[in-house]
C-alpha cells in the first residue's frame, strides 16, 4: 500500500524506454490505493484534454423543428441537402460566445479536428487567429451511418472550402496526415456504425493523444462519437459526476478531463541505431520529449559545410 514515486529509468535496453526522461510501455506509472481513496500521479502523466461538440448546423436546425432525426435520415427526400451540414448564423454566434466567454483558461497547445465542414468551422472561431496549430483527424469523425449530415463531402471540397478560411488568420492547418484515408468517405452506410467500432474508435483516439507531446489539447468533435467515448468509462464514479461525464454535449460545449496514463505511450517511430535516440514517424510529434537531439540539430548545419 506505499505510494512509490517513479525515477527516470537508466536501463540499457531499448525496451525499457531508455532514451527518454519517461518510461516503457510495460511500466507502471501510477500508484492505485483503494483504500486510501485516490490515485497519486506524477505530474508528467497527466494531460488536460478539452472535448468541444460542434456548433449548431443546418442538420440540428431541422431535426429540432422537426423533432426527431427523420430529415436527416437517407430514406428522406431531401435528406441530401444536409450532407456533412456546415454551421448556421445560431451556430456561428454559439462558436463567437464560446470564444469569449467558454475559452477562459483554455489555452491548448494543439487543436485536433474532425474532418467534416462543421466542426473545422467550429475550431476556426472558436480558436483561429491565436497561434494554436490544428490538425484533422479520422478518428474523432462523427458515427457514420443512416443520416446524411454524419456522411463527408469529398476531401477535395472540403479544403477547397476551409483552407482559406485559415490561411486568412494565417493559421497553420494540417489536413494531410491524419485526417482522410480516402477522398470520399467509404465508411459511411445505410445503417448506423456499430457502438464497438464508435467507442473503439474513440478509444484509439485516446491512446494517440496519449502519445503526443503536448499537455493540453483540444478535441473537436460530435455528440454521438462523445456519447460513446465518454459512457465507455466512468461507471463506478460518483453520481453526479457520472452524470455530468455521461450526458450529452450540447452544441459549441466544452467538457474538459484530466487523461492520466498508466504506462508510457510512444507514437510510430524508430530508434536511430544502438543509440538513446527515439524518432517519431511524423514531424509534428517532434517537440517536448520527442525533440530532437543538439546532435540532431549540429549534423544538419555540419552537412552545410561540405
Amino acid at each position: 500500500g506505499n505510494v512509490e514515486l517513479l525515477e527516470p529509468t537508466n536501463n540499457n535496453t531499448v525496451d525499457q524506454g531508455k532514451a527518454l526522461p519517461d518510461i516503457a510501455e510495460s511500466q507502471t506509472a501510477f500508484s492505485h490505493v483503494p483504500e486510501h481513496g485516490f490515485s497519486l500521479f506524477l505530474k508528467k502523466r497527466t494531460k488536460t484534454i478539452h472535448f468541444i461538440r460542434h456548433a449548431e448546423g443546418f442538420h440540428n436546425e431541422a431535426n429540432n423543428a422537426y423533432g426527431d432525426d427523420t430529415p436527416c435520415t437517407f430514406s428522406t427526400p431531401g435528406s441530401w441537402e444536409y450532407m456533412d451540414a456546415k454551421l448556421t448564423k445560431v451556430g456561428i454566434n454559439q462558436c463567437v460566445t464560446a470564444r469569449e466567454t467558454l475559452l477562459d483558461g483554455v489555452n491548448p497547445e494543439l487543436v485536433v479536428v474532425s474532418p467534416f465542414t462543421r466542426t473545422l468551422q467550429t475550431a476556426h472561431i472558436m480558436f483561429g487567429g491565436k497561434g494554436y496549430p490544428f490538425l484533422v483527424h479520422h478518428l474523432c469523425r462523427e458515427r457514420w451511418g443512416k443520416f446524411t449530415c454524419d456522411k463527408l463531402r469529398p476531401k477535395t471540397d472540403i479544403v477547397k472550402d476551409m483552407a482559406p478560411i485559415y490561411a486568412h488568420t494565417d493559421d497553420k492547418i494540417d489536413f494531410d496526415n491524419f485526417g482522410w484515408s480516402s477522398e470520399t468517405d467509404e465508411l459511411w452506410k445505410d445503417t448506423r456504425e456499430p457502438p464497438a467500432e464508435v467507442i473503439q474508435r474513440g478509444v484509439d483516439m485516446m491512446k494517440w493523444l496519449a502519445s503526443r507531446p503536448e499537455t493540453e489539447i483540444a478535441v473537436v468533435a460530435h455528440s454521438s462519437y462523445l456519447k460513446h467515448l465518454f459512457r465507455a468509462f466512468g461507471q463506478q464514479i460518483e453520481s453526479s459526476d457520472k452524470q455530468k461525464l455521461h450526458r450529452l454535449s450540447g452544441n459549441a460545449e466544452v467538457r474538459s478531463i484530466s487523461l492520466a496514463l498508466h504506462h508510457g505511450f510512444y507514437p510510430e517511430g524508430e530508434w536511430e541505431g544502438d543509440t538513446n535516440v527515439f524518432v517519431p514517424t511524423h514531424p509534428s510529434f517532434r517537440k517536448g520529449k520527442w525533440a530532437p537531439t543538439n546532435d540532431q540539430i549540429v549534423q544538419n548545419h555540419v552537412q552545410l559545410q561540405s
